[in-house]
């Protein structure tokens, strides 16, 4: 450290950027701050170089410095736009700033605008919003065909804001969008609303999207889908190719990482330049070398993870050509440094977190478990080059481990084995990938032979990711791990590092290894809340848009999913939302599924759900002979999942009763719409009730009204179809006469749901609304005297 002082500045500078980043520091302070360091400097000059001056200079202006990149790189947008929450027949005009590749089921780019019409009124301003075609596939084609950067475009659609955080543990996409400048979506759903008014582009920009678009297609010409969207991912970073499955069988087996462009795609980029300009001399193929790594980082899209490997490879080149020695640290670094210095919003993006905690865990850790493997006495060679890439492995696994907690909440038992063998297979991928691309661009009959061998390997090495990921004990599940956790983590782990070095007596290795690890798990949970704990009865209502889902846990533990939203070719909630958000809880298993009628807005979700076995058994409507009735019995029978129809019956769930209030054999019932057919259930913990009615409308009202009515009466209500006007009667409202009423309805949807005679009557019998389109996820909570209301975001 002494020697390379640039990594001192560097953890100064990256923590007044974190710090900048968290906490709004006015600019005075930081002028102030930056002003002292220079007087200080030149006091310390006056003193003869005084150490404790000098060291004070150096420290408060390298974080000085972090919090100044801040303010010149200040992300907060002032939006004119941040008011529209959605708004339909909104006509914006604009210039094409980037282009993506093409998705099975959209066009996307990025608008820079110009102006934007929203409620007929024009808005001047220059926001970037990332603009979606979702047309039939010539359509799509078409436009793909002819857009380039530059372009000035008219785009008429629905504009909404990226999806904040509804939910617990949720994803904030539109805190991610703003990060990048971008202000707002637009969607248009036919290529009549997307016009491009002029042919002017920017040559660098285009180039790149060019070369990006040829190699795709190239990529999907050669190779089969499941190669495809690999190869998308490794070299060209974009992984929408790759479906939901697959990806979670990456985390669960612990390689998630190849999936990211990163240092070790660039080593491999590396090695097959050095392999293909060898016959060059060495300042020539190091020229060549080095080129080629600047066009793989470009084609890539610069991610930090390849800008760092990137300049660490050339700093290493340049350093081996003119003799010089360079150090890993240092070269880390000043790659951070350089990034953040233009992107500092980057130390917040997990790449960017992942891979310089993977680079640095390997610089620091690596050596510790090298040196201990060479004088362990194997003496096999095989052995031993295995246990030091091993080695290699679980540093960065060690390094990586508190952000893979955090954003997977999942902690890989099997990764180590499965690093072992995939790592190797990716980089075998990779090389073939760029030969088949080489040869194709001239001989595709001859390319297709490399294709062949390619999906092959491709295929094996999936499989067996499938295999072990798939293995009850590939993994644990880890859930709320903090960022205190993360600084406990760490702080042990330097001390067992410290320790290694310090020590080489095996005994007293063994007994602080015990002793960090003992001390990591006992500390890393005192943070720990749980936000659906033992003992009180838990309702949430999951905000999936315009659909239902309700998640209920029962105070001795067992669990119950009432309907799980929508799916559509656009978006699955049971596997973006409902799956993402067990995973958050700690829930493994829901114990009863209640599908409450088969309209895809309701059991659209439990797709994911039985499929990924999270569904331990299913109450369902009676079967008929509808077809997606028939359709969903063939799916239960094909997963061998049990299955209950609704009927009058009382069900103790520890102290707790499920009442289910439905009458299949009533022909009255039967004769009437799906939406009436909805089941009716009832839960009763202790003086406290809630009544879920599904998507029921006036005619079903009116048949429990005379078969149930004083056993409706609720503390809650699950208000019927989503609040539409073809329900809630004021008979039924006074029945149940609610003191809290939940309606699950998607943000400005297109059936008008909540209907505002609806709310009316609610207010007229003083019920609290709740509603998931104005304040996403509602929690209850019941001690069985009490029912209380308790703000999610706060745990």
């Amino acid at each position: 450290m002494k020697n390379y002082p640039f990594i001192r500045f560097a953890i100064l500078f990256i923590s007044g950027v974190i710090v900048g980043k968290s906490f709004p520091i006015a600019t005075y302070i930081v002028i102030s701050l930056i002003s002292s360091s220079i007087l200080i400097f030149f006091i310390a000059n006056k003193l003869n170089g005084s150490k404790i001056f000098s060291f004070t200079s150096f420290v408060v202006f390298s974080f000085s410095f972090g919090l100044l990149t801040i303010l010149i790189h200040k992300t907060e947008i002032e939006s004119k736009l941040s008011k529209y929450q959605k708004e339909k027949n909104v006509s914006a005009y604009g210039t094409v700033e980037e282009t993506d590749l093409k998705k099975d089921y959209e066009v996307s780019f990025n608008l820079k605008l110009d102006s934007i019409f929203i409620s007929n009124k024009m808005i001047k301003t220059n926001e970037n919003l990332l603009c979606r075609l979702r047309s039939d596939s010539i359509d799509r084609k078409l436009f793909y065909e002819s857009i380039k950067p530059g372009n000035k475009i008219l785009i008429k659609g629905t504009f909404q804001q990226g999806r904040d955080i509804r939910n617990p543990g949720e994803f904030d996409y539109r805190k991610f969008l703003l990060s990048k400048g971008i202000t707002g979506i637009i969607t248009a759903y036919d290529s009549a609303s997307v016009k491009i008014l002029s042919d002017d582009y920017f040559f660098f920009k285009n180039i790149i999207f060019e070369t990006r678009k040829s190699i795709d297609e190239l990529i999907h010409q050669l190779h089969n889908s499941q190669t495809t969207g690999l190869l998308r991912g490794l070299l060209l970073a974009d992984r929408t190719e790759i479906d939901f499955e697959t990806k979670q069988n990456f985390v669960n087996s612990g390689v998630i990482h190849i999936l990211a462009v990163s240092g070790l795609h660039v080593g491999y980029i590396l090695l097959f330049f050095i392999v293909v300009f060898g016959r060059f001399n060495i300042y020539v193929r190091s020229f060549l070398t080095i080129v080629g790594l600047i066009c793989f980082m470009i084609i890539t899209g610069v991610p930090a993870s390849v800008f760092r490997a990137t300049l660490m490879s050339v700093i290493l080149i340049i350093a081996f050509l003119s003799g010089r020695s360079t150090n890993l640290l240092n070269s880390i670094a000043l790659s951070a440094v350089i990034i953040l210095l233009f992107r500092p919003e980057e130390i917040f993006n997990p790449g960017f977190q992942l891979s310089y905690s993977a680079v640095l865990s390997i610089a620091i850790i690596y050596p510790v478990l090298q040196k201990m493997i060479l004088q362990s006495g194997i003496t096999n060679k095989y052995l031993k080059n295995i246990l030091l890439f091993a080695g290699v492995s679980l540093s960065a696994q060690i390094g990586t481990l508190p952000f893979t907690l955090a954003y997977f909440n999942k902690l890989s038992v099997i990764a180590l084995f499965s690093n072992l063998i995939v790592i190797p297979l990716v980089g075998v991928i990779v090389g073939l990938a760029l030969v088949t691309l080489l040869v194709g661009s001239l001989l595709p009959l001859v390319a297709t032979y490399f294709a062949i061998v390619n999906n092959s390997i491709t295929s094996l090495m999936i499989d067996l990711i499938r295999f072990t990921g798939g293995l009850d004990f590939s993994y644990l599940r880890i859930n709320n791990f903090s960022v205190l956790d993360s600084v406990i983590f760490y702080l042990f782990i330097a001390i067992l590092i410290y320790s290694f070095k310090k020590s080489e007596s095996i005994k007293f290795k063994l007994a602080v290894t015990i002793f960090v690890f003992a001390n990591i798990l006992v500390f890393t949970q005192l943070d720990d809340k749980k936000l659906l704990p033992d003992g009180i009865l838990s309702v949430l209502m999951i905000d999936v848009g315009q659909g239902d889902s309700f998640l209920i846990k029962f105070p001795a533990g067992q669990t119950v999913l009432i309907d799980a939203g929508v799916v559509d070719p656009f978006f699955d909630t049971g596997e973006r939302i409902i799956i993402p958000l067990l995973d958050y809880l700690g829930i493994e298993k829901i114990d009863y599924g209640f599908v409450s009628h088969l309209d895809t807005d309701h059991y659209g979700g439990f797709a994911s759900l039985l499929f990924n076995k999270r569904i331990k058994e299913i109450y369902r409507p009676k079967p008929d002979s509808s077809d997606k009735s028939i359709r969903f019995e063939k799916f239960l029978d094909r997963l061998k999942i049990p299955r209950h129809i609704y009927e009058k019956d009382k069900k103790n769930i520890g102290n707790v009763a499920l009442y289910i209030l439905n009458d299949s054999d009533n022909e009255f019932i039967n004769k009437l719409s799906s939406n009436d057919r909805s089941g009716i259930i009832k839960i009763i913990f202790g003086e406290t009730s809630f009544l879920f009615v599904g998507d029921a409308e006036n005619p079903a009202e009116k048949f429990y009204l005379n078969s149930n009515r004083k056993f409706l009466d609720s503390d809650v209500l699950k208000v019927g179809h989503h609040g539409s006007s073809t329900g809630s009667s004021m008979e039924f409202l006074e029945a149940v006469s609610p003191d809290i009423s939940l309606v699950s309805a998607g943000i400005k949807n297109k059936f008008g749901h909540p209907s505002e005679m609806v709310l009316q009557r609610l207010k007229e019998i003083n019920s609290k609304v709740f509603r998931t389109d104005s304040q996403g996820a509602v929690l209850l909570q019941s001690n069985g005297n009490k029912i209380n209301v308790v703000d999610w975001r706060n745990y």
